[in-house]
Protein backbone atom coordinates (compact mmCIF):
# COMPACT_ATOMS: atom_id res chain seq x y z
CA UNK A 1 0.00 0.00 0.00
CA UNK A 2 2.83 2.41 0.82
CA UNK A 3 4.44 1.60 -2.55
CA UNK A 4 1.24 2.57 -4.34
CA UNK A 5 1.18 5.84 -2.41
CA UNK A 6 4.76 6.61 -3.46
CA UNK A 7 3.96 5.84 -7.07
CA UNK A 8 0.95 8.15 -6.93
CA UNK A 9 2.96 10.91 -5.24
CA UNK A 10 5.75 10.77 -7.80
CA UNK A 11 3.26 10.39 -10.64
CA UNK A 12 4.85 7.24 -12.01
CA UNK A 13 3.41 5.60 -15.06
CA UNK A 14 2.52 1.93 -15.31
CA UNK A 15 5.35 -0.32 -16.57
CA UNK A 16 3.66 -0.46 -20.00
CA UNK A 17 4.20 3.31 -20.22
CA UNK A 18 7.93 3.17 -19.54
CA UNK A 19 8.58 6.16 -21.80
CA UNK A 20 7.13 8.39 -19.05
CA UNK A 21 10.22 8.73 -16.87
CA UNK A 22 9.80 10.85 -13.75
CA UNK A 23 12.61 12.93 -12.33
CA UNK A 24 13.08 15.02 -9.21
CA UNK A 25 15.88 15.75 -6.77
CA UNK A 26 17.62 12.61 -5.54
CA UNK A 27 17.03 13.35 -1.85
CA UNK A 28 13.24 13.32 -2.35
CA UNK A 29 13.31 9.95 -4.09
CA UNK A 30 15.74 8.41 -1.58
CA UNK A 31 13.58 9.56 1.33
CA UNK A 32 10.51 7.92 -0.22
CA UNK A 33 12.34 4.69 -1.10
CA UNK A 34 13.82 4.47 2.40
CA UNK A 35 10.33 4.94 3.83
CA UNK A 36 9.27 1.88 1.82
CA UNK A 37 12.09 -0.18 3.30
CA UNK A 38 14.24 -0.11 0.18
CA UNK A 39 17.99 0.26 0.54
CA UNK A 40 20.64 0.88 -2.07
CA UNK A 41 21.75 -2.59 -3.11
CA UNK A 42 23.97 -1.74 -6.05
CA UNK A 43 25.25 1.00 -8.30
CA UNK A 44 27.41 1.53 -11.33
CA UNK A 45 28.87 4.39 -13.31
CA UNK A 46 27.81 4.62 -16.97
CA UNK A 47 30.18 5.64 -19.76
CA UNK A 48 28.28 8.95 -19.88
CA UNK A 49 29.19 9.67 -16.24
CA UNK A 50 25.75 8.98 -14.79
CA UNK A 51 25.16 6.68 -11.83
CA UNK A 52 22.64 3.86 -12.11
CA UNK A 53 21.39 2.81 -8.68
CA UNK A 54 19.43 -0.26 -7.65
CA UNK A 55 17.27 0.07 -4.56
CA UNK A 56 15.50 -2.98 -3.19
CA UNK A 57 13.74 -4.47 -0.20
CA UNK A 58 14.34 -8.06 0.83
CA UNK A 59 11.24 -7.86 3.06
CA UNK A 60 8.80 -6.92 0.29
CA UNK A 61 10.68 -7.89 -2.88
CA UNK A 62 10.20 -4.38 -4.29
CA UNK A 63 12.92 -2.78 -6.40
CA UNK A 64 13.62 0.55 -8.09
CA UNK A 65 16.26 1.58 -10.63
CA UNK A 66 17.40 5.20 -10.49
CA UNK A 67 19.50 7.15 -12.93
CA UNK A 68 21.27 9.85 -10.92
CA UNK A 69 23.03 12.87 -12.40
CA UNK A 70 25.83 14.94 -10.87
CA UNK A 71 23.36 17.84 -10.66
CA UNK A 72 21.51 16.03 -7.85
CA UNK A 73 18.59 15.14 -10.12
CA UNK A 74 17.48 11.49 -10.28
CA UNK A 75 15.05 9.73 -12.57
CA UNK A 76 13.14 6.56 -11.77
CA UNK A 77 13.83 4.34 -14.75
CA UNK A 78 11.82 1.32 -13.61
CA UNK A 79 10.35 -0.32 -10.53
CA UNK A 80 8.55 -3.51 -9.63
CA UNK A 81 8.20 -6.51 -7.36
CA UNK A 82 9.83 -9.92 -7.13
CA UNK A 83 13.41 -8.76 -6.56
CA UNK A 84 15.96 -11.45 -5.81
CA UNK A 85 19.50 -10.31 -5.21
CA UNK A 86 22.64 -12.10 -6.26
CA UNK A 87 26.04 -11.96 -4.61
CA UNK A 88 28.51 -9.83 -6.60
CA UNK A 89 31.16 -11.71 -8.54
CA UNK A 90 34.69 -11.63 -7.25
CA UNK A 91 37.23 -11.03 -10.04
CA UNK A 92 39.19 -14.19 -10.80
CA UNK A 93 36.72 -16.50 -9.03
CA UNK A 94 34.03 -18.53 -10.76
CA UNK A 95 30.44 -17.41 -10.18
Amino acid sequence: MKRLAMIAILGLAAPAQAQNINCTDRDTIVTRLSGLGEVQSGLGLSNAGQVFEIWSSTATGSWTILLSHSSGMSCIMSHGLGWTGAAPETPGKPA
